[in-house]
């Protein structure tokens, strides 16, 4: 088990925190997360966010105490980094036919996939009209020898915007010449 804490250097509603993260697994990191007592809410897709006053006590559980960028570079490592633009909340993990799905809660779909469309039974809507009514989207990623890939596939819109099915949250997005 290797469980990581990092210094308590980032200010946020009057406070200072630090990340704890697994560079084994997320299952790992959500145990270790449940024991302490830290709520799944501080989860941003890849890390714990824990406020200074809980470092001590994650380490005394057995965290290991790292950098900044030793977690990262061993998140990075190990495949579990999860790309986040400012702005952008990571609700959910998880991983379909081999490749990493998150769900992601924001104000809009990030270029170039804002103008693709989505799919609304048989229409089709660009999705730069939706602007100010987006809630999150879905997107799929994977670390190739080349970087990482990186397919938004999915958007959550505001009620009454659009009619989707009621067994997914999400309607699928599409590119334009498809």
């Amino acid at each position: 088990m290797t469980v990581l804490v990092d210094t308590a250097r980032f200010p946020g509603h009057g406070r200072w925190w630090a990340h704890l993260a697994s560079d084994t697994s997320t299952e790992e990191l959500h145990a270790f997360a449940a024991r302490l007592g830290i709520p799944r809410r501080a989860f941003e897709g890849d890390h714990y966010d824990v406020p200074e006053e809980r470092v001590e006590e994650a380490v005394a559980a057995g965290a290991t105490r790292v950098s900044t960028r030793e977690l990262l570079r061993r998140l990075q490592s190990a495949g579990l980094r999860t790309p986040k633009r400012r702005g952008e909340k990571v609700l959910a993990s998880g991983v379909e036919d081999g490749v990493r799905v998150d769900v992601v809660r924001a104000d809009v779909v990030p270029l170039p996939h804002g103008t693709h469309y989505l799919v609304t039974g048989p229409d089709l809507v660009e999705v730069a009209q939706l602007t100010g009514r987006v809630r999150g989207f879905r997107r799929r990623w994977s670390r190739t020898p080349t970087g990482t890939v990186v397919v938004h596939d999915g958007v959550c819109v505001g009620e009454g915007v659009l009619a989707v099915p009621a067994e997914r949250w999400w309607s699928p997005l599409v590119a334009p010449d498809a």
